[in-house]
């Protein structure tokens, strides 16, 4: 037996069910939907006439079924809430919040060879991989001898930046603030940055978002401009174009990819930095791409000024930060976990690094290679500089557990 009634639904009442023929159902539908909805419909049904085998049944049993699923569509708001709190059609205003501050915009002022006043600025998007200013771009933002660098982080802070190293066949340019203390915003000891995550765990279909200094929304309203798409698909790019010379493996998106929007961020729904946004593109499809993380970690990771143990992969641990100024050279202790091996062992922030167990260190890569072959239990000796004068300090690595 099956009893059918039409009725018009609104948008918020989508997931009722129209009369569905098992009470268990009604029930369901009734948890799916919202309050309002679920309200209009069990008014509905005290209000209606059944009919069944010419007998008219109008208030009989409808004031007890319509006390029971009262009872259970309160029950099941809660439930209803927490589904839509977990769906991600409420929109990505917490993602956006918590990536946005990484993506920066870029400009550059090329001066013509002819003595004049006038530049011409090139402006483009970036993103900060760690938090002392390390920068990724495109060399379509900034090429190979450019000068006059400024970055334009969030809450319209301008701090003036180099270029450190550009790998034209792979679009990737790499960028470093000078000081990036005076691009911290108030109250703040380090950048907000973006992880980096894994092109190759991508499918098709997966949600991808596009960040960027469109149009120079950046350094002009301090705004970054954020769309969603989808990954249509990893394609081969082929051709060169005018501006953006790689080819090789690509991802391939739905997101949009509008001007000023190059060398910024692709990532995924966890925030993680899965591409490098490009101006290439396959001219069959005509859709935005992006060269897969993967093939450029082992670029970017000789140039990392910044070293934090708790997030290497080995299971050693000392409780300390590093980091590179690449105008002086030196490895500054950045910062020393309190109550750690390195805070018992005697190291202080402000400590200039010089050699671990005798070996010279000139940059944080060569500490991370040093550190990571150490074992748990294992006592090196560092060199140190502290007000001009040089210590040495023994320090006994902890285990990870």
């Amino acid at each position: 037996m099956a009893w059918a009634v039409g009725v018009r639904r609104t948008a918020s009442e989508r997931s009722l069910p129209v009369f569905p023929s098992r009470s268990r159902d009604l029930v369901w539908g009734l948890r799916g939907s919202s309050f309002r909805g679920r309200f209009r419909l069990l008014c509905f049904l005290y209000s209606t006439r059944f009919l069944y085998k010419g007998f008219s049944i109008v208030r009989l049993f409808v004031p007890k079924i319509f006390v029971l699923l009262l009872i259970l569509s309160v029950l099941g708001a809660g439930a209803g809430r927490r589904l839509a709190a977990d769906e991600p059609a409420s929109g990505y205003t917490g993602l956006y919040d918590r990536i946005s501050r990484a993506v920066v915009g870029i400009t550059r002022s090329d001066y013509p060879r002819e003595r004049s006043r006038s530049s011409i600025t090139h402006f483009g998007t970036g993103t900060l991989l760690d938090p002392v200013g390390l920068v990724l771009t495109s060399p379509t933002v900034v090429p190979e001898g450019s000068r006059n660098i400024d970055v334009y982080l969030h809450g319209g802070r301008v701090a003036p930046a180099v270029l450190i190293k550009v790998y034209p066949s792979k679009e990737v340019s790499l960028l470093q603030l000078k000081d990036f203390r005076r691009a911290l915003p108030p109250g703040k000891e380090r950048l907000e940055y973006l992880r980096l995550g894994s092109s190759a765990a991508l499918s098709v279909g997966d949600p991808l978002f596009s960040l960027g200094n469109a149009f120079g929304s950046i350094q002009s309203d301090d705004q970054v401009v954020m769309a969603a798409g989808v990954l249509s698909g990893v394609i081969e790019l082929k051709e060169k174009h005018l501006e953006s010379i790689y080819t090789g493996r690509a991802l391939e998106s739905t997101a949009a990819l509008n001007n000023g929007m190059d060398g910024g961020p692709l990532v995924d729904a966890r925030g993680r930095l899965v591409g490098l946004l490009i101006l290439n593109f396959s001219q069959e499809r005509w859709l935005g791409t992006a060269i897969p993380i993967d093939e450029l970690k082992q670029l970017i990771e000789p140039h990392r000024s910044w070293f934090d143990d708790s997030l290497e992969r080995v299971s050693s641990l000392a409780g300390l930060e590093l980091m590179n100024s690449h105008e002086g050279g030196k490895i500054t202790v950045l910062r020393v976990s309190p109550g750690g091996a390195a805070a018992s062992a005697g190291l202080r922030r402000g400590d200039v690094l010089r050699k671990f167990n005798g070996r010279k260190i000139e940059s944080v890569p060569d500490f991370r290679k040093v550190f990571n072959a150490a074992r748990p239990g294992e006592q090196v000796r560092l060199e140190v500089v502290r007000d001009k004068a040089t210590l040495s300090i023994d320090l006994t690595l902890w285990g990870r557990f």
